[in-house]
Formats: C-alpha cells, sequence, structure tokens
C-alpha cells in the first residue's frame, strides 16, 4: 500500500511537472480553438492529447490490472475525449471573452478554466480509472482545502494588481495623443497582453499547486472498491 502510495506521487508530480510545462509552452501558442486551424492549433492538440493519453494509461496501469493493448486503447481514446473537451471550452472562451480588448480578462477566465479542467481530470481518474469511492464523511482535508483557496487568492490579487494598473494607466494616458492615435482598445490590447504574459507564471505556479492539492484532497476522501 506504501509502495502504491509512492508511485502514485511520482506519477502525480511527474504529471504536473508535464501539465506546467506545457501550460507555459503552449502561453504564446494559440490554444485548441476551433475555425483557427493554424499550426498552433493542431501543435495544441497532438501535445494534449499525448499527455492525457499517457496520463490515462499509467493511471490505468497502476489502478487496473488489463491487458496492455486494450490499456493502451482506452487511454488514446480517453485521451482524445479529454483533448476534446478541452478544445470545447477553449472556443467557448474564444468566442465571448477573446472578443473584448483587455486580455487580463482573457487569461483570468483560461486559468479558471484550466482549473475546472483539472478538478474534473483528477476525478475521472480517481473515481472512473482508479475504481474509488468518495467518502461522504470528509475528514482532515481542511489544511489542504486552506492551501487550495490561498493558492485561488494568490493569483486573484496578481491579477486585481495588474488591474488597477490598467486603470490607472487608462485614467492617466487615455486621452493622450499617442493613445488616440492607435486607438483606446488596441492600448488596452497591447497593454493588458504584456500584464497578461507575466500572470501566466503566477498562474502556472497556481494551477500546477491546485493540481497537487486536488489529487491530495481526493487520495484522502476516496477508498478504493
Amino acid at each position: 500500500m506504501e509502495d502504491q502510495r509512492k508511485n502514485e506521487l511520482a506519477v502525480i508530480i511527474a504529471a504536473t511537472v508535464a501539465f506546467g510545462g506545457f501550460g507555459r509552452l503552449l502561453v504564446r501558442i494559440p490554444y485548441m480553438v476551433f475555425g483557427d486551424f493554424s499550426s498552433g492549433f493542431f501543435i495544441s492538440i497532438a501535445l494534449w492529447w499525448v499527455y492525457n493519453s499517457v496520463l490515462f494509461y499509467v493511471a490505468g496501469q497502476m489502478c487496473v490490472a488489463e491487458g496492455n493493448k486494450k490499456c493502451i486503447t482506452k487511454s488514446i481514446i480517453f485521451g482524445f475525449l479529454a483533448t476534446l473537451i478541452k478544445a470545447v471550452i477553449d472556443t467557448c472562451i474564444d468566442l465571448t471573452v477573446a472578443r473584448q480588448p483587455n486580455m487580463l480578462i482573457l487569461v483570468a477566465v483560461m486559468e479558471i478554466s484550466m482549473i475546472l479542467y483539472i478538478i474534473g481530470l483528477d476525478y475521472f481518474l480517481f473515481v472512473k480509472v482508479g475504481k474509488r469511492t468518495i467518502q461522504k464523511e470528509k475528514k482532515g482535508i481542511t489544511v489542504l482545502v486552506s492551501v487550495f483557496c490561498s493558492l485561488l487568492v494568490l493569483y486573484a490579487g496578481t491579477l486585481f494588481y495588474y488591474m488597477k494598473q490598467v486603470n490607472y494607466v487608462v485614467e492617466r494616458y487615455g486621452t493622450s495623443s499617442m493613445v488616440q492615435e492607435v486607438g483606446l482598445d488596441n492600448a488596452i490590447w497591447k497593454f493588458t497582453t504584456t500584464l497578461g504574459q507575466r500572470s501566466t507564471t503566477v498562474g502556472m505556479i497556481v494551477y500546477v499547486g491546485c493540481f497537487i492539492i486536488i489529487w491530495w484532497i481526493l487520495e484522502k476522501i476516496s477508498v478504493e472498491e
């Protein structure tokens, strides 16, 4: 049991590092948005499909005694479905939030959607792949929930700080001739894009931390069937 727990911890750390690496790598590449069939779209699809498939395969091998070919096939299918869900989420964001000039709002929505995606992915890995049941009594997770909330507050505070900078710049320079020349919306887009790229470092720390905390919480509140 102890060896299995160590193996699970090793897998979750490796998966977290890879997840954070992909998130950082793809921050300058268009996310998987249907209708934008550029090279970035196919790079994103391929990377996330491989990532999800490997994650499902490793989790399946650790938790369920299945034939190797059957496990690989299921992992590829589940990996594709998880990638498809992420593509749908990114497309919905692109069709709504991405149409306004403040890129900080877009980055915030993308990070929140990423955390929700992680919660769903972890739950599926534990309950469906790992064949575990969530207990009714959820003891010993107060500290973990507090850390999780602290990470969200950290990210919210970072975005609030950047938004204050945007408001200050708009109020002070919004009527200047330079801004009027390029257009206020374009100026906001350029400035918030720069701030949004800076915020992705904190964002990566937050959702990588959330990945580990969510796994830890599920490990504590679930039992094997």
